[in-house]
């Protein structure tokens, strides 16, 4: 009995040749319409990429001073919210002292 997992017997094949090509190498025509061509569309590209690098820099620096600016406002707002925040504290301890001398001064008066 044949074990199924054994990989089929190689195939011999025999070696053949390639054709052989014919060696010519291009001759150059004297026409290089084609190479302008190319090249003048390379130039327009890369004046493109250079616009559009241009605008993306000035974009960038817009966009940090828009930062710079929120920064500023959120910094701002926290020196606000700590100042009020002092104000309110200030304000209710006084209130509380204040409450508690009326409780001291109306508890020690007789009641009739």
């Amino acid at each position: 009995m044949a074990n199924p997992k054994t990989p089929p017997p190689p195939r011999s094949v025999a070696p053949t040749t390639p054709e052989a090509f014919p060696t010519t190498s291009p001759q150059p025509s004297g026409d290089y319409t084609y190479t302008l061509e190319v090249v003048m569309g390379m130039q327009k590209t890369l004046g493109e990429l250079t616009q559009a690098v241009r605008t993306l820099t000035d974009q960038v620096k817009e966009h940090s001073t828009k930062l710079e600016g929120a920064c500023r406002d959120i910094h701002a707002a926290k020196i606000a919210l700590g100042v009020i925040g002092v104000i309110v504290l200030s304000a209710a301890s006084v209130l509380g002292f204040i409450a508690k001398a009326a409780i001291d001064y109306f508890s020690r008066i007789p009641a009739k």
